[in-house]
Protein backbone atom coordinates (compact mmCIF):
# COMPACT_ATOMS: atom_id res chain seq x y z
CA UNK A 1 0.00 0.00 0.00
CA UNK A 2 1.10 3.64 -1.41
CA UNK A 3 1.63 6.23 1.17
CA UNK A 4 -1.55 8.50 0.33
CA UNK A 5 -0.47 12.67 0.31
CA UNK A 6 -3.28 14.75 2.26
CA UNK A 7 -3.06 17.90 -0.09
CA UNK A 8 -3.63 15.74 -3.15
CA UNK A 9 -6.43 14.02 -1.40
CA UNK A 10 -7.65 17.87 -0.72
CA UNK A 11 -7.39 18.59 -4.49
CA UNK A 12 -9.28 15.99 -6.08
CA UNK A 13 -12.08 16.80 -3.33
CA UNK A 14 -12.23 20.42 -4.37
CA UNK A 15 -12.27 18.91 -8.17
CA UNK A 16 -15.39 16.25 -7.33
CA UNK A 17 -17.10 19.48 -5.94
CA UNK A 18 -16.87 21.68 -8.35
CA UNK A 19 -17.19 19.45 -11.73
CA UNK A 20 -20.92 18.64 -11.07
CA UNK A 21 -21.87 22.55 -10.85
CA UNK A 22 -21.11 23.17 -14.33
CA UNK A 23 -25.31 22.35 -14.79
CA UNK A 24 -26.32 24.97 -11.45
CA UNK A 25 -27.98 26.54 -14.58
CA UNK A 26 -30.58 23.91 -14.86
CA UNK A 27 -33.21 24.85 -11.72
CA UNK A 28 -33.72 28.80 -13.33
CA UNK A 29 -34.68 27.89 -16.44
CA UNK A 30 -36.97 25.45 -15.18
CA UNK A 31 -40.04 27.30 -16.12
CA UNK A 32 -38.90 27.00 -19.78
CA UNK A 33 -39.24 23.21 -19.62
CA UNK A 34 -42.62 22.13 -20.55
CA UNK A 35 -44.03 18.60 -19.30
CA UNK A 36 -43.20 16.06 -22.25
CA UNK A 37 -39.21 17.68 -21.48
CA UNK A 38 -39.43 16.88 -18.30
CA UNK A 39 -40.68 13.64 -18.56
CA UNK A 40 -37.93 12.94 -20.95
CA UNK A 41 -35.52 14.39 -18.80
CA UNK A 42 -36.72 12.19 -15.70
CA UNK A 43 -36.56 9.34 -18.29
CA UNK A 44 -33.14 9.97 -19.09
CA UNK A 45 -32.21 10.13 -15.20
CA UNK A 46 -33.48 7.14 -14.74
CA UNK A 47 -32.00 5.26 -17.42
CA UNK A 48 -28.96 6.93 -15.59
CA UNK A 49 -29.38 5.45 -12.42
CA UNK A 50 -29.62 2.09 -14.22
CA UNK A 51 -26.40 2.30 -15.77
CA UNK A 52 -24.64 3.38 -13.14
CA UNK A 53 -25.75 0.28 -11.21
CA UNK A 54 -25.65 -2.35 -13.52
CA UNK A 55 -22.66 -1.53 -15.92
CA UNK A 56 -20.37 0.84 -13.32
CA UNK A 57 -21.17 -0.24 -9.25
CA UNK A 58 -21.93 -4.35 -9.31
CA UNK A 59 -19.30 -5.19 -11.72
CA UNK A 60 -17.02 -3.02 -9.98
CA UNK A 61 -17.83 -4.85 -6.66
CA UNK A 62 -17.90 -8.07 -8.00
CA UNK A 63 -14.22 -7.60 -9.75
CA UNK A 64 -13.46 -6.22 -6.06
CA UNK A 65 -14.22 -8.98 -4.10
CA UNK A 66 -12.70 -11.35 -6.34
CA UNK A 67 -9.59 -9.71 -6.06
CA UNK A 68 -9.64 -9.51 -2.10
CA UNK A 69 -10.79 -13.06 -1.76
CA UNK A 70 -14.25 -11.96 -0.53
CA UNK A 71 -17.17 -13.16 -0.28
CA UNK A 72 -19.76 -12.19 -2.66
CA UNK A 73 -22.40 -12.14 -0.15
CA UNK A 74 -21.10 -9.02 1.11
CA UNK A 75 -22.48 -7.22 -2.04
CA UNK A 76 -25.50 -8.97 -1.45
CA UNK A 77 -26.06 -7.97 1.75
CA UNK A 78 -25.48 -4.21 0.81
CA UNK A 79 -28.31 -4.39 -1.87
CA UNK A 80 -30.79 -5.84 0.59
CA UNK A 81 -29.98 -3.10 3.08
CA UNK A 82 -30.23 -0.66 0.22
CA UNK A 83 -33.18 -1.96 -1.28
CA UNK A 84 -35.38 -2.33 2.35
CA UNK A 85 -34.09 0.52 3.96
CA UNK A 86 -35.01 2.90 1.26
CA UNK A 87 -38.64 1.09 1.46
CA UNK A 88 -38.97 1.24 4.53
CA UNK A 89 -38.09 4.94 4.97
CA UNK A 90 -40.88 5.37 1.94
CA UNK A 91 -43.56 3.47 3.60
CA UNK A 92 -43.05 3.84 7.47
CA UNK A 93 -40.88 6.91 8.21
CA UNK A 94 -42.48 9.86 5.55
CA UNK A 95 -45.13 11.48 6.47
CA UNK A 96 -48.76 10.55 4.82
CA UNK A 97 -48.27 13.54 2.67
CA UNK A 98 -44.89 12.34 1.27
CA UNK A 99 -46.12 8.84 1.15
CA UNK A 100 -49.06 9.50 -1.28
CA UNK A 101 -47.08 12.58 -3.41
CA UNK A 102 -46.53 10.31 -5.94
CA UNK A 103 -50.00 7.66 -6.35
CA UNK A 104 -51.40 7.16 -9.37
CA UNK A 105 -54.39 8.74 -9.79
CA UNK A 106 -56.09 10.39 -12.75
CA UNK A 107 -55.17 13.97 -12.27
CA UNK A 108 -53.28 16.33 -14.30
CA UNK A 109 -51.26 17.12 -11.05
CA UNK A 110 -47.76 17.36 -11.89
CA UNK A 111 -45.65 14.24 -11.13
CA UNK A 112 -44.08 14.18 -7.55
CA UNK A 113 -41.79 11.44 -7.34
CA UNK A 114 -39.65 10.72 -3.92
CA UNK A 115 -37.79 13.47 -4.33
CA UNK A 116 -35.81 12.91 -1.25
CA UNK A 117 -35.22 9.73 -1.60
CA UNK A 118 -33.94 10.27 -5.37
CA UNK A 119 -31.20 12.58 -3.77
CA UNK A 120 -30.22 10.06 -0.82
CA UNK A 121 -29.43 7.97 -3.30
CA UNK A 122 -27.69 9.67 -5.10
CA UNK A 123 -25.75 11.69 -2.09
CA UNK A 124 -25.00 7.70 -0.82
CA UNK A 125 -23.33 7.20 -4.37
CA UNK A 126 -21.40 10.21 -4.20
CA UNK A 127 -20.12 9.44 -0.75
CA UNK A 128 -18.80 6.07 -2.13
CA UNK A 129 -17.45 7.14 -5.29
CA UNK A 130 -15.49 9.58 -2.56
CA UNK A 131 -14.53 6.75 -0.10
CA UNK A 132 -13.07 4.36 -3.20
CA UNK A 133 -10.96 7.66 -4.21
CA UNK A 134 -8.15 7.02 -1.09
CA UNK A 135 -8.11 3.33 -1.17
CA UNK A 136 -7.24 4.29 -5.54
CA UNK A 137 -4.63 6.23 -4.36
CA UNK A 138 -3.71 4.04 -1.61
CA UNK A 139 -3.10 1.45 -4.89
CA UNK A 140 -0.64 4.18 -6.62
CA UNK A 141 -1.02 7.72 -8.32
CA UNK A 142 -1.59 6.22 -11.42
CA UNK A 143 -4.94 3.67 -10.52
CA UNK A 144 -5.82 7.16 -8.16
CA UNK A 145 -5.96 9.37 -11.11
CA UNK A 146 -8.08 7.19 -12.81
CA UNK A 147 -10.81 6.41 -10.61
CA UNK A 148 -10.87 9.94 -9.18
CA UNK A 149 -11.53 11.03 -12.73
CA UNK A 150 -13.82 8.77 -13.83
CA UNK A 151 -16.01 9.90 -10.42
CA UNK A 152 -15.44 13.38 -11.19
CA UNK A 153 -16.85 12.85 -14.44
CA UNK A 154 -19.66 10.59 -13.50
CA UNK A 155 -20.50 13.30 -11.49
CA UNK A 156 -21.88 15.05 -14.02
CA UNK A 157 -24.72 12.85 -14.93
CA UNK A 158 -25.20 12.50 -11.21
CA UNK A 159 -26.09 16.13 -10.56
CA UNK A 160 -28.43 16.39 -14.21
CA UNK A 161 -30.35 13.20 -12.41
CA UNK A 162 -30.36 15.89 -9.30
CA UNK A 163 -31.88 18.77 -11.05
CA UNK A 164 -34.70 16.69 -13.18
CA UNK A 165 -35.79 14.93 -9.96
CA UNK A 166 -35.85 18.33 -8.24
CA UNK A 167 -37.94 19.57 -11.38
CA UNK A 168 -40.67 16.51 -11.56
CA UNK A 169 -40.84 17.12 -7.64
CA UNK A 170 -42.38 20.66 -8.26
CA UNK A 171 -39.49 21.83 -5.76
CA UNK A 172 -38.58 25.87 -5.86
CA UNK A 173 -35.29 26.88 -7.91
CA UNK A 174 -33.41 27.20 -4.90
CA UNK A 175 -34.02 24.07 -3.17
CA UNK A 176 -33.22 22.17 -6.57
CA UNK A 177 -30.03 24.38 -6.51
CA UNK A 178 -29.19 23.05 -2.95
CA UNK A 179 -29.92 19.19 -4.32
CA UNK A 180 -27.11 19.42 -6.87
CA UNK A 181 -24.75 21.35 -4.40
CA UNK A 182 -25.48 18.55 -2.34
CA UNK A 183 -24.04 16.19 -4.84
CA UNK A 184 -21.33 18.15 -5.11
CA UNK A 185 -20.54 18.10 -1.72
CA UNK A 186 -20.95 13.98 -1.18
CA UNK A 187 -18.16 12.84 -3.22
CA UNK A 188 -15.34 15.09 -0.75
CA UNK A 189 -16.97 13.80 2.59
CA UNK A 190 -16.94 10.42 1.21
CA UNK A 191 -13.25 10.89 0.26
CA UNK A 192 -12.58 12.35 3.89
CA UNK A 193 -14.10 9.34 5.06
CA UNK A 194 -12.02 6.91 2.81
CA UNK A 195 -9.05 8.66 3.90
CA UNK A 196 -9.97 8.42 7.47
CA UNK A 197 -10.48 4.33 7.21
CA UNK A 198 -7.52 3.42 4.89
CA UNK A 199 -6.80 1.09 6.85
CA UNK A 200 -10.14 -0.50 7.99
CA UNK A 201 -11.54 -3.70 6.83
CA UNK A 202 -11.93 -4.47 3.19
CA UNK A 203 -15.56 -5.55 3.75
CA UNK A 204 -16.40 -1.77 3.33
CA UNK A 205 -15.79 -1.04 0.00
CA UNK A 206 -18.15 -4.02 -1.98
CA UNK A 207 -20.82 -3.32 1.17
CA UNK A 208 -21.03 -0.34 0.42
CA UNK A 209 -20.85 -0.88 -3.22
CA UNK A 210 -24.25 -2.81 -2.97
CA UNK A 211 -25.82 -0.45 -0.31
CA UNK A 212 -25.58 2.14 -3.57
CA UNK A 213 -26.83 -0.19 -6.05
CA UNK A 214 -29.52 -0.94 -3.73
CA UNK A 215 -30.97 2.52 -3.52
CA UNK A 216 -30.69 3.19 -7.04
CA UNK A 217 -32.50 -0.17 -8.24
CA UNK A 218 -35.25 0.59 -5.80
CA UNK A 219 -35.15 4.53 -7.40
CA UNK A 220 -35.06 4.03 -10.79
CA UNK A 221 -37.31 0.48 -10.99
CA UNK A 222 -40.00 1.32 -7.99
CA UNK A 223 -40.15 4.56 -7.95
CA UNK A 224 -39.12 6.69 -11.07
CA UNK A 225 -40.04 4.35 -13.76
CA UNK A 226 -43.65 2.93 -12.82
CA UNK A 227 -44.56 7.08 -12.27
CA UNK A 228 -43.56 7.82 -15.68
CA UNK A 229 -45.30 4.75 -16.96
CA UNK A 230 -48.29 6.13 -16.00
CA UNK A 231 -48.32 9.50 -16.65
CA UNK A 232 -46.81 9.01 -20.45
CA UNK A 233 -46.92 6.53 -22.80
CA UNK A 234 -44.87 8.59 -25.16
CA UNK A 235 -42.07 6.15 -26.87
CA UNK A 236 -39.69 8.98 -26.14
CA UNK A 237 -39.45 8.88 -22.33
CA UNK A 238 -38.71 4.91 -23.62
CA UNK A 239 -36.23 6.37 -25.70
CA UNK A 240 -34.69 8.41 -23.28
CA UNK A 241 -34.38 5.48 -20.57
CA UNK A 242 -32.55 3.52 -23.11
CA UNK A 243 -30.56 6.63 -23.49
CA UNK A 244 -29.46 7.09 -19.69
CA UNK A 245 -28.30 3.77 -19.93
CA UNK A 246 -26.76 3.21 -22.88
CA UNK A 247 -25.08 6.76 -22.40
CA UNK A 248 -23.29 5.19 -18.84
CA UNK A 249 -22.13 2.51 -21.09
CA UNK A 250 -20.36 4.70 -23.75
CA UNK A 251 -18.56 6.68 -21.12
CA UNK A 252 -17.63 3.67 -19.16
CA UNK A 253 -15.88 2.03 -22.24
CA UNK A 254 -14.32 5.17 -23.62
CA UNK A 255 -13.02 5.43 -19.92
CA UNK A 256 -12.03 1.98 -19.87
CA UNK A 257 -13.82 1.46 -16.57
Amino acid sequence: MHEVDPYVIIFWGFVTFITPLVLLFIPYIKDYISKSVLHIMLGFSAGLLGGITFIDILPEAFEYVETAGLSPYIISAGVAVGLFALFIVERHLLGPERRHAHVHVNTEKEIRPMGTLAISALMIHGVVDGFVIPIGFSAGAEVGLVITLAIALHQIPDSFAAASVGLAAGYSKKKIALFMVLTGLDTPLGIVLGYAFLHAGSWIIPFGLGLTAGTFIFVSAADLIPELQHRTRSAWVTVSIVLGFTFVGVISYWLGI
